[in-house]
C-alpha cells in the first residue's frame, strides 16, 4: 500500500487561494467557489503519489525541490518531505502571472 502524505498549506498559499477566490468572486460567486474547491480538491490528491509531478525548474537555487502541479490554469508549488510523509504547498499561481522566482 502506497505511502499517504499529509498536505500542509503554507501561509502564503492559504493566502493566494484565498486572493484567487475573491478575484473571480467580483463577477461570479458561484465560480469563485467551484475554481477554490477544484484547487483545494487537486492538493488533497497529492496525498498519494505526490513525485509525479516533475521537478519545478525555476530561476534561483533552492534549497530543496519543489515540484510544479498543473491545474489549469493554475499552477501549484509544493515540496516533498519523505522523512516526515507530508506535502508542504507554497504557492498557488495563475499560469499567466509572474511566476515565484525563489522558495524560502
Amino acid at each position: 500500500m502506497p505511502t499517504r502524505y499529509r498536505i500542509l498549506f503554507s501561509a502564503r498559499a492559504a493566502a493566494d487561494l484565498a486572493s484567487i477566490h475573491q478575484y473571480i468572486q467580483r463577477d461570479s460567486p458561484q465560480n469563485a467557489t467551484s475554481v477554490a474547491a477544484e484547487l483545494v480538491v487537486a492538493v488533497d490528491s497529492l496525498e498519494l503519489l505526490p513525485h509525479r509531478y516533475p521537478i519545478y525548474q525555476g530561476r534561483g537555487n533552492a534549497m530543496r525541490e519543489v515540484r510544479r502541479m498543473p491545474v489549469p490554469p493554475f499552477l501549484i508549488y509544493y515540496r516533498i518531505d519523505d522523512a516526515r510523509s507530508s506535502v508542504g504547498v507554497i504557492a498557488i499561481r495563475h499560469g499567466k502571472q509572474r511566476q515565484p522566482r525563489r522558495f524560502s
